[in-house]
């Protein structure tokens, strides 16, 4: 027979150490294998983190902050806004957590449910399906470990020391305990968090910028059409003549109302948007007839609607549901406005020709001798928290068709409305070109912190 070439050979075989064993899983024994820099001493996860066991009886009358830990390292926080009284949480054994103190979901530790504790949840409790460490700061910076827990390859690590059946794993602790990661002197460890401090500051900065130049296209246009922040209203008459004509709903405290402030200063002509478009909804084919769904026609729910021009939908209708249902077909640069709930006041651009469902209002037949659909999406784009007020005045936070149809919009000349959409899309070239720089800065977060520690050159 003929013997394999030593090197070969070697590229197949592994020669371990019993004593380093912290389980038989083939990855877990090559996970520190080439994969960290050279220099750095490898240590146990255990030998830096000692599990905490400060136990904590519930008592009934006694409030409590309880925790939940956000996925792929995305942070420690409260769960709920309220605290808990003891009488109504079921587990009366529990543990007390401190700031500082490394903390994971024993079922999601897989999926990077992991992170530092923050000073808002010092004396906060937990059920024995959260492991909490003290972390050794002779060893490690916690603020260095918690970059470590942030990677890639502390994940993987997770999922290697899991097990159990599929959506029910737990973290094996032993297993996890021993997984070994790099450990810098303190110094090197001190160099490498500043750094990463540098570029997180760099990157909030840049965050900063970004909304300043977002409120600037809701400064500009108000200021371009005279309209008044309803923020900046103060009541300074007891009495107020409104031309009945003008009126759309009852009482002094209405939304309606008090929105009529905003128009106060209006340098144009005002329009409702009934005059200036046709207005029409949705409807939702019956789920029970699996014929409606999965055709080729775009279906919108107002998840969808972000602020975005639509290209492509979650969902799609046959023809069947199309003609059974409620639901009609609009042509692509139609307006959509989201009318029910959380989304209410949203809008969006059909980018194709879609049909939606019952919950949003579609602007469509748009008069174009009157007014530019760019102008008109960009003005409903600047009403959102109007229109929000609008919806909070019902007994159900939500919109409806007369609503939208009754709401006033300016009304400057054609070419008036042309400047106003060239100058704002000079300041959304600018966001465009600010998003990409915080992108460059965020990536170069990352891969600064990676490139220290692994070998991903």
């Amino acid at each position: 027979m003929k013997h394999m070439p030593t090197e070969t050979t070697f590229k197949y075989l592994n020669e371990v150490r019993f004593m380093t064993l912290s389980n038989w899983s083939v990855g877990a024994i090559l996970s520190d294998k080439v994969l960290y820099k050279d220099g750095f001493k490898l240590e146990p996860i255990g030998n830096l983190i000692i599990r905490n066991r400060e136990k904590e009886i519930l008592e009934d009358d006694k409030a409590y902050k309880q925790v939940t830990i956000k996925l792929y390292g995305k942070g420690v926080i409260q769960r709920g806004d309220e605290l808990i009284f003891g009488k109504n949480i079921g587990t009366k054994n529990q543990f007390r957590i401190s700031e500082g103190q490394f903390i994971m979901s024993k079922i999601d530790a897989r999926n990077g449910a992991f992170g530092i504790v923050p000073p808002e949840l010092e004396g906060a409790i937990t059920t024995q399906d959260f492991l909490s460490y003290n972390i050794n700061t002779e060893k490690i910076l916690p603020e260095f470990f918690n970059l470590i827990t942030g990677t890639k390859h502390f994940a993987e690590l997770c999922q290697k020391a899991s097990s159990g059946t599929t959506g029910r794993q737990r973290v094996d602790e032993k297993a996890f305990l021993g997984f070994r990661i790099p450990v810098p002197q303190i110094e090197i460890q001190k160099e490498i968090v500043k750094q990463y401090r540098n570029n997180v500051e760099e990157e909030i900065q840049l965050q900063s910028t970004l909304i300043a130049l977002k409120d600037e296209i809701d400064l500009y246009l108000n200021d371009k059409l005279g309209i008044t922040s309803y923020n900046s209203q103060e009541p300074t008459k007891r009495f107020n003549v409104v031309s009945f004509s003008s009126l759309s709903e009852w009482g002094i405290n209405s939304p309606m109302a008090r929105m009529r402030n905003f128009y106060s200063n209006l340098k144009f002509r005002t329009l409702p948007i009934s005059a200036l478009c046709k207005i029409s909804s949705g409807g939702t084919p019956s789920r029970s007839n699996k014929q409606y769904y999965g055709g080729e026609i775009p279906w919108i729910k107002t998840g969808e609607v972000r602020e975005n021009i639509i290209t492509e939908t979650e969902e799609y209708i046959t023809e069947l549901g199309l003609k059974r249902s409620s639901a009609k077909l609009y042509p692509k640069g139609s307006l959509i406005v989201a009318m029910y709930g959380a989304t209410a006041g949203r809008s969006a651009k059909l980018g194709i020709d879609a049909t939606t469902n019952q919950a949003c209002a579609v602007l469509h037949n748009i008069n174009a001798e009157l007014i530019l659909t760019d102008f008109l999406w960009i003005y409903l784009i600047s009403q959102i928290e109007n229109f929000r007020l609008l919806a909070s005045g019902s007994a159900q936070p939500n919109l409806n068709a007369s609503k939208v149809a009754n709401y006033l919009v300016p009304i400057p000349t054609i070419s008036e409305q042309k400047q106003i959409l060239d100058d704002i899309n000079v300041i959304k070239d600018k966001i465009s070109r600010l998003e990409t720089e915080i992108e460059r800065v965020s990536e170069q977060t990352k891969s600064q912190f990676e490139s220290a520690i692994f070998n991903i050159d």
